[in-house]
């Protein structure tokens, strides 16, 4: 274990970056074992937990870290923290629900504030996303975010976020969820410009799995983009925000205006129904990004760009699907995320014939 020489957090052995604030570590010259804070930092509230704040941007990330450190963490709609924003409902080292040990706000959105808190009667570390208090008046809309829980507990994959639980407590609606320690794509789409070949691969047929997996539990994600995939300190990726998105748009099927615009398929900009479909055209503007580095749409422009214009040797097959799932016409797209991973190089070489 190797010691941060400027916030004593401790780092794995190898590490070459700080997870919690992003100093370059001298791997070879650092000592081992724990060492007291600098002075300069300023000392926790005797109930604060004993761990320092984890960053969703920066953490453990396999990929290469800037220079000056990790970045603003995401909010839940890609929105980073800015001291503009109104205060965070708690404080580090905050108690809630005689059970919640409030770490750090992670991020804020228009469903809410998520911080990371340590579970003290589990031990363990979680994300609890505290929602909007407007809805607290609106019994329906809460019995439809009960039951969209429901469904989402009930998806168990590796790429997909885990949603543990929903309360109230101290008149605060919440969802617990599991914590993952890593970077989301968005920040580090922005950090390194696009993914290496291989990996891209990998990614990709990871959120795949993971969209295929919710479907089959007939959940529509209807907010996919690269701020909802975190990368974790593995290098696999997970999908957030299971089952919320829908929600937010309501239970009857129709988009309800809500959502992230550049990443909604063109029928739910026309206020039309959600399905299968539109979810695989947010799943090819996320690998667009992914294989170029690069958003699809220039300015102005009705079809997407080729997505070999941007990479040069891009493997045609990735082209071609990519292409496929950004279609205007639901029908011309894959019919499934399965499809999607089948047509990506490697894939199966009979695709089903829904496809």
């Amino acid at each position: 274990m190797a010691t941060c020489p400027t916030c004593a957090h401790l780092a794995a052995d190898g590490q070459r970056y700080c997870p919690s604030c992003g100093t370059a570590l001298d791997v070879d010259g650092l000592p081992t074992g724990t060492a007291p804070r600098p002075s300069s930092r300023v000392d926790r509230p005797p109930s604060a937990s004993p761990h320092p704040p984890a960053s969703r941007a920066g953490s453990r990330s396999p990929f290469p870290a800037r220079s000056g450190g990790p970045g603003s963490p995401a909010g839940l709609s890609g929105h980073a923290v800015t001291p503009t924003t109104p205060p965070p409902r708690f404080v580090p080292g905050a108690l809630f629900a005689d059970r919640y040990r409030i770490v750090a706000l992670l991020g804020r959105g228009g469903m809410g504030e998520v911080y990371r808190a340590d579970d003290l009667r589990l031990g363990q570390a979680v994300a609890l996303k505290f929602l909007p208090e407007a809805l607290a008046d609106d019994a329906g809309r809460l019995d439809r975010l009960y039951n969209e829980v429901r469904t989402a507990r009930g998806i168990a994959h590796p790429a997909v976020c885990r949603v543990y639980d929903i309360g109230e407590a101290e008149g605060q609606h919440f969802l617990s969820m599991e914590f993952v320690d890593g970077e989301d794509l968005a920040t580090l789409l922005r950090r390194i410009g696009r993914l290496p070949k291989d990996k891209a691969v990998q990614i990709a047929r990871q959120l795949c799995a993971g969209l295929a997996a919710a479907h089959e539990q007939k959940v529509l994600h209807r907010d996919l983009k690269p701020a909802n995939v975190m990368i974790d300190g593995r290098g696999n990726a997970r999908i957030t925000d299971f089952g919320l998105a829908e929600f937010a748009w309501g239970a009857t099927g129709s988009s309800d205006g809500g959502g992230t615009p550049a990443y909604m398929a063109p029928e739910l900009l026309a206020g039309g129904a959600a399905s299968v479909k539109s979810d695989v055209y947010a799943l090819g503007l996320v690998l667009y990004e992914l294989f170029t580095g690069h958003q699809p749409f220039p300015p102005g422009a009705t079809e997407p760009a080729s997505p070999s214009s941007h990479v040069e040797g891009l493997d045609p097959a990735v082209e071609r699907v990519l292409l496929r799932c950004l279609s205007r016409d639901p029908r011309g797209r894959p019919a499934t995320a399965l499809s999607v991973a089948a047509a990506l190089p490697g894939g199966d070489p009979l695709p089903p014939a829904s496809q």
